[in-house]
């Protein structure tokens, strides 16, 4: 289930089994039209998908980069999922809502206080908010998805860097702290992505609890 042929890596954990060593850049291997990815995320507010929008374009004109930002509709933090090569998905997806449905999680706040980038110099990075704070329920929601994937047979790696991306660019670039950069999460949702399409589809939501809900 979600597990991809042995040619296909996995989106969150892949290695030579599967024809791809694991220190392969995935970035210059997944190139080919027809994949598709699966996650969960967390989605800001319209308000603060916009506040994050205009930062990125400010951050683009201050370090001279050339790539655009990607767009208030997708803009999201990763908690975890899979990926396949074309096909229908129904019993994959019908898996994943069931594994949302198990979790039980409060609603908070994240926040970033730098920019990074990721990729080799020269290469197309991606360049991103980051967060040198830990915020514990969003580690214990990300830990029950991945716990609650793993038992209904999905692979998907432990490691976990919360972030999120605002556009890809070759230029070279340094890591600005920034003023703190915050929205509130009061659900996470089932994302589909074509690679290779400009957009993302929001499959399904659920909401978390407010605290006093939670026992």
């Amino acid at each position: 289930m979600g597990r991809p042929s042995p040619d296909q890596p996995d989106l969150f954990g892949w290695g030579p089994r599967y024809g791809i060593a694991a220190d392969s850049d995935w970035s210059k291997t997944l190139i080919a039209p027809g994949w598709v990815r699966y996650f969960f995320a967390l989605a800001p507010p319209i308000e603060h998908a916009a506040a994050i929008h205009d930062f990125a374009h400010g951050l683009r004109r201050s370090h001279g980069l050339r790539g655009w930002p990607i767009g208030p509709e997708r803009y999201h933090l990763t908690l975890c999922g899979i990926e396949r090569y074309g096909g229908s998905a129904s019993e994959e997806i019908a898996a994943l809502e069931k594994v949302a449905a198990s979790v039980v999680a409060t609603r908070f706040t994240v926040a970033f206080d730098h920019v990074a980038g990721h990729g080799s110099l020269g290469d197309r990075q991606a360049i991103f908010l980051e967060t040198s704070q830990t915020f514990p329920i969003l580690d214990r929601l990300q830990k029950s998805l991945r716990r609650e994937m793993r038992a209904r047979g999905f692979r998907t790696p432990s490691k976990f860097r919360p972030h999120v991306t605002l556009l890809y660019d070759e230029c070279p670039f340094d890591k600005p702290i920034i003023p703190p950069a915050s929205f509130p999460v009061r659900e996470f949702v089932l994302i589909r992505s074509v690679h290779g399409a400009s957009h993302h589809d929001h499959l399904a939501r659920w909401p978390l609890r407010d605290h006093a809900d939670v026992a």
